[in-house]
């Protein structure tokens, strides 16, 4: 009798075993095709990002090329400034006097300070760019150049004279 019952209900089993099989077949598949039409809409936005991005890059190259080219032909006075205009003989040689000045200052303070003359102008404190600095018994002589303008200073001129107008003519060289 157990084998009666039993075989009423295998059919029923089966029916649903396979019933659950193809809707799982059903569902996979199902998965499978949505799964590729994702892969193909992904590859066809990628297609077009690629579409839209060449033609960009081309474009903002011709840009960068167009101005690069500009600028070094036409040479704008707003990216390459006019380089000043030389100062004049009368300026250069106002500020080698003053620089002069100020370096005999330096030695006198020096020569007041120790009794002595410096044996360079470093000594005195003074700053020697330009400058040569010599010696001789108890005077000194101090001689500049800069742009061809050659100025001599000897410690036994008076300092005020030396100097002249150098200060209005530095004063008035942006006028």
């Amino acid at each position: 009798m157990s084998h009666e019952t039993a075989r009423p209900n295998t059919p029923t089993t089966s029916t649903t075993a396979k019933k659950a099989l193809l809707d799982a077949f059903d569902t996979v598949l199902k998965t499978q095709a949505e799964e590729r039409e994702a892969e193909s809409r992904a590859a066809e936005a990628r297609r077009r990002a690629r579409a839209w991005s060449r033609p960009l890059v081309l474009i903002c190259a011709a840009i960068v090329l167009f101005t690069g080219a500009y600028l070094w032909i036409e040479r704008p006075e707003w990216v390459f400034p006019a380089p000043p205009a030389p100062e004049s003989v009368a300026v250069e040689e106002a500020g080698l006097r003053i620089t002069i000045a100020n370096a005999a200052q330096h030695v006198e303070r020096f020569r007041q300070g120790n009794a002595r003359l410096p044996n360079s102008l470093e000594e005195a404190g003074a700053h020697p760019i330009g400058l040569r600095y010599s010696v001789t018994g108890s005077d000194y002589r101090l001689e500049g150049e800069r742009n061809g303008v050659l100025v001599t200073f000897a410690s036994s001129d008076p300092l005020p004279a030396f100097l002249g107008n150098s200060f209005q003519v530095i004063s008035r060289r942006g006028r």
